[in-house]
């Protein structure tokens, strides 16, 4: 019997609402776009794949490939980078049509007041949660890319630009239903509340209500799949922000700012963001321009770089101006401790700093939105996508997947003017030099800030009243993540899309050296790396810091996984 009809079998008892069942040899189409992974460097072919419906399919599946020793991926959103969600020769479970996203109200003690959760389906992807979310006027932390799905996002601890004010993604994950790998089912947290009769009528059926057990707290940033299949995620949301509003400023936005060195720019932006520091910022980036240079001797830690600096303020006009004013005057006082400029070229470079910065932002302010979710049934609309995904030509705000290799650093609290300077250097390269043809790469490194009201409280709960989560990196102040990204022009006869093609062809393999040259250079006061910016070639180890050893121990002890299918590249074994 082939693999095909087996599965057909399997399902039987699923008749009424059948999984899709896909091969290469059926159905092409839509198995060509079900195995599409975001990163266009991989082109992988599963055996076959299966698009689950519900729980219970899967808890079917996975009983059925460990009894018979069937190799399995799992995709949500196919946002790995590096393509460990699909694989050549596996069978590929498919979330893409489990994608509910469902608000309730927690049955909590009255004492709480009215508490409401949000049920998620591993498939949804932050455009359409966010809409949903919008109805009610709540928000859960989210990613600056559209199309990511919830689980991948989540379960790799989850950054964005509500990190500052209410933590990474997974520390509002309250409850989760795993699937593990003797088939049986696992409702943890309040999932197990939500789930209540199930858990009584089925003896493959597992009840732990306690918000900080072991499996709950490795989905808290412990990377994905090593445990087992995730098929819902229960959040607790925030309320939105009764006024916020988005903002971006870039090198070029006015004159003064291209004279002044990245580093400090870096050092400016990072006293923005600082513990303590303008509670108001509820998230922000900082993306600086990698350059190429000619020869090693142009490399220097007082170059200038373009960058843009990207922000989520939950304040009025009024407030944002007063908070970026101070950055301007920061800046200045940066200017003025600057050895290589003369007294007079330190007032003048000042002085343009002020003036220029009131001018723009007067302009600017004269246009600018507020966007009051206390008046707008529809919450309001922030934009996200241009944080980081328009550079070189490469227009990503609509998610557009496209060829890349990336890798991440993570500061240590010692971080400091060496690490700049080295963080500045590693940005310089003879390997993005491009001398007669034009490059299509866009090189960059992008700075999230972790470091804000929410980790600054947290610090301070006693260790029974913090949400407990593996992510192991809530004490750092941001992550460094280098990214090389090119086009891939669609393939057809067209003139200028020959030309692209043949054109980055010259320069692909030194922007993937320049990544692998990034991953090792010396940067002081560095120490591991973040596993939603996935390079294989980092030690999993470095992934997971201080929680390793005992995300192993999870992994031995709780997953039931006797024949170790829940393995890819990355995970934790």
């Amino acid at each position: 019997m082939s693999l095909i009809d087996d599965l057909k079998h399997l399902f039987e008892p699923f008749a009424s609402n059948p999984p899709i069942i896909l091969s290469p040899d059926e159905c092409r189409d839509q198995y060509d776009k079900s195995r599409q992974v975001f990163n266009r460097r991989f082109d992988f072919m599963p055996s076959v794949i299966v698009q689950v419906k519900d729980t219970a399919q899967v808890a079917a599946l996975i009983e059925h490939a460990t009894k018979n020793d069937i190799e399995i991926a799992v995709k949500s959103g196919g946002h790995d980078h590096e393509g460990e969600c699909v694989a050549t020769g596996k069978l590929l479970i498919d979330f893409n049509l489990m994608d509910s996203v469902n608000v309730y109200q927690a049955s909590l003690p009255s004492s709480a007041g009215q508490v409401f959760g949000v049920r998620i389906q591993p498939g949804a992807i932050f455009e359409n949660i966010k809409t949903k979310l919008d109805e009610y006027h709540f928000g859960i932390p989210h990613g600056t890319c559209q199309s990511v799905a919830i689980a991948g996002y989540t379960m790799g601890g989850g950054w964005g630009p509500w990190t500052r004010k209410y933590g990474m993604g997974c520390e509002r994950l309250v409850g989760a239903t795993i699937v593990l790998g003797d088939g049986s089912v696992n409702y943890l947290g309040e999932s197990a509340e939500l789930n209540q009769e199930l858990c009584l009528s089925d003896d493959k059926i597992r009840k732990d209500p306690d918000q900080n057990n072991s499996l709950l707290w490795a989905l808290r940033g412990g990377g994905g799949l090593s445990y087992g299949i995730v098929t819902e995620l229960v959040f607790r949301p925030f309320k939105l922000p009764s006024i916020a509003q988005s903002f971006v400023i870039k090198s070029d936005s006015f004159p003064a700012l291209e004279k002044i060195k990245a580093v400090d720019i870096i050092a400016a932006w990072e006293q923005l963001t600082a513990p303590g520091q303008n509670p108001n910022l509820i998230g922000t980036n900082l993306k600086v321009n990698a350059k190429g240079v000619k020869h090693a001797s142009e490399i220097s830690e007082n170059a200038l770089l373009s960058w843009q600096l990207n922000g989520h303020f939950g304040g009025t006009k009024t407030e944002l101006e007063t908070m970026m004013t101070q950055w301007a005057y920061y800046l200045v006082s940066l200017i003025n401790q600057d050895p290589c400029l003369t007294d007079s070229e330190k007032q003048q470079q000042a002085n343009d700093v002020i003036h220029e910065f009131n001018e723009f932002y007067q302009r600017t302010c004269a246009h600018a939105v507020e966007f009051n979710a206390a008046t707008n049934s529809t919450g309001y609309s922030l934009d996200f996508d241009s944080w980081d995904r328009e550079v070189g030509g490469i227009q990503l705000e609509t998610d557009e997947p496209a060829p890349h290799k990336i890798t991440s650093r993570m500061p240590t609290q010692s971080w400091g003017s060496d690490g700049r300077k080295a963080l500045v250097k590693s940005l310089q390269s003879t390997l993005l030099y491009a001398d007669k043809t034009n490059s299509n790469i866009a090189a960059y490194i992008t700075l999230g800030a972790i470091s804000g009201q929410y980790y600054a409280d947290k610090q301070q709960l006693s260790e029974q009243d913090k949400v407990s989560c593996a992510f192991p990196y809530q004490d750092r102040p941001f992550t460094i993540q280098y990214q090389a990204w090119w086009d891939q022009p669609e393939q057809g006869n067209d003139p200028e899309n020959v030309a692209k093609q043949i054109s980055t062809r010259f320069y692909e393999n030194r922007a993937q050296d320049w990544i692998e040259s990034c991953r090792s250079f010396d940067i002081p006061d560095t120490r591991g790396a973040f596993i939603s910016f996935k390079d294989a070639a980092v030690k999993t180890e470095d992934y997971f810091g201080d929680s390793y050893e005992s995300l192993i121990g999870v992994k031995l002890d709780q997953s039931q996984d006797s024949k170790c299918l829940f393995r890819s590249r990355k995970t934790i074994i």
